[in-house]
């Protein structure tokens, strides 16, 4: 019997209504991990949320594609000299043109400390901005690199590098 009283397949009681409300509210809560912070807005916060991308500028129709980049510190420069106490922040900047995945990964001495993976739909300029913790990542005391590797578009592979000395703490 399709619908009716008789208990079988298109029944809904309470609890599959309540069930499928959760299940639709962890599915929009899930998307929107992956979307803007806002209606509008072109800030997304990619897990595990140290990095942050902005990207502005109009519709460019296509496949994504990085036409030029850098990397430096948020505070200027490819070369700083920091103490302990200081929070240490990078910054990648590239020229896109189309549409698609943007899947890249920050390194601090060869250990990957942030992945970032987001589906671009529009815009000229891309910025993906590492903070992370306040100390992140100048300790130890010594030199050390920051790196930045965009693995996807197959077009854009590329590595950047960042290098700066740690020397002590604040006296």
């Amino acid at each position: 019997m399709v619908g009716g009283s008789g208990g079988g397949f298109g029944k809904w009681t309470g609890w599959t209504w309540m069930a499928a409300l959760v299940g639709v509210a962890c599915l929009v809560g899930l998307a929107g991990c992956a979307s803007p912070v806002a209606p509008g807005s072109s800030t997304y916060r990619p897990m595990p949320f140290l990095s942050k991308v902005t990207v502005t500028g109009g519709d460019i129709p296509g496949p994504l594609r990085v036409r030029e980049s850098s990397l430096r510190f948020a505070a200027g420069g490819t070369t700083r000299t920091f103490t302990e106490d200081d929070r240490v922040e990078a910054v990648f900047n590239a020229w896109i043109n189309g549409h698609g995945q943007l899947v890249a990964h920050w390194e601090r001495d060869g250990t990957v400390v942030d992945k970032v993976s987001v589906f671009i739909t529009y815009g000229d300029t891309l910025e993906v901005h590492l903070g992370g913790p306040p100390a992140f990542p100048s300790v130890p005391s010594g030199r050390h690199t920051i790196r930045f590797v965009v693995e996807a578009p197959e077009t854009a592979r590329q590595t950047l590098e960042l290098t700066y000395e740690v020397t002590g703490r604040h006296q």
